[in-house]
């Protein structure tokens, strides 16, 4: 049984490609994306305002943990390091040799993971720009996320995801989905014990860690799009927030940073969703 309530989202324009990435700053106050000219965009999250633009044919962005950095993986295969203030480039980091179509800061953020279509994840130390691990997949890598200790990196290809021992270069396991897992994005929950794929449209898959078993519904339950509605699980129940336009088509899945959620879709868009507008349970 599902439970309704609807409520328009508060959103704003914005020239986003098809293939648009978007991340929250750690505390939440500003955005990045990637616009229709492969350049990165940073907004600020409370009013949309867009406060610069970064050029550089981008494919996927990620924060540093504490904020100060602004990794940008680029349709050459580079990886750029930007000073996340002011956009001046701190470092470029050349390994891959096509599209970067993802990267991620380990939680101490003293090393960073890129994906490419090359079938390869790259691991750098953020400090010298050295790349220390070189890590090869069956196909083209979407997303990659560190665990929170910086032991673990998960990888998902189109129809698989890998778990890699960061010290010894192996993966510890691999997990094949039955979803097509393009636009997918993994994490790892705060404590480290489940692996979280996310989608552009359905519930997430949520996996135990570290046996990748398939487990229903952990608390607490992230927020996911399903036929343009907002969703969330809740004691069994799917609680529908509100509805995008059919004309959005989301693209990324959804992204969340305390009160506020995000998400990217194909016809230049970002819808903002304040959850401070809903009565919300206790999730």
């Amino acid at each position: 049984m599902d439970t309704s309530q609807e409520f328009p989202p508060q959103d704003f324009r914005v020239t986003t490609r098809s293939g648009t990435s978007i991340a929250f700053s750690p505390d939440g106050r500003c955005l990045a994306s990637v616009d229709s000219g492969e350049n990165v965009r940073i907004w600020d999250a409370a009013t949309g305002e867009s406060l610069q633009e970064l050029k550089g044919h981008v494919w996927s962005v990620a924060f540093s943990p504490d904020g100060r950095r602004l990794a940008s993986g680029l349709v050459n295969g580079m990886v750029d390091v930007r000073d996340a203030a002011t956009g001046v480039r701190l470092r470029q980091l050349n390994g891959h040799t096509t599209w970067v179509r993802t990267v991620a800061f380990s939680a101490d953020g003293c090393h960073l993971a890129s994906g490419s279509w090359d079938h390869t994840v790259r691991v750098w130390d953020t400090a010298t720009g050295v790349c220390i691990k070189q890590l090869r997949h069956d196909d083209a890598v979407s997303s990659v996320a560190f665990s929170p200790d910086g032991h673990y990196l998960a990888s998902a290809g189109y129809d698989a995801i890998h778990v890699w021992d960061f010290a010894k270069e192996s993966p510890v396991i691999q997990k094949r989905l039955k979803r097509n897992l393009y636009r997918s994005n993994v994490s790892f929950s705060a404590d480290g014990s489940v692996l979280r794929v996310e989608f552009p449209q359905g519930p997430p898959v949520q996996l135990h860690f570290p046996s990748l078993e398939m487990i229903d519904n952990p608390h607490p339950s992230p927020f996911y799009l399903d036929e343009n509605s907002l969703c969330v699980k809740h004691q069994g129940l799917t609680l529908r927030l509100c509805w995008l336009p059919d004309y959005f088509h989301p693209f990324t899945p959804v992204t969340q940073h305390g009160n506020r959620v995000c998400v990217g879709g194909w016809h230049g868009m970002i819808a903002f969703v304040d959850l401070d507008q809903f009565a919300l349970p206790d999730l």
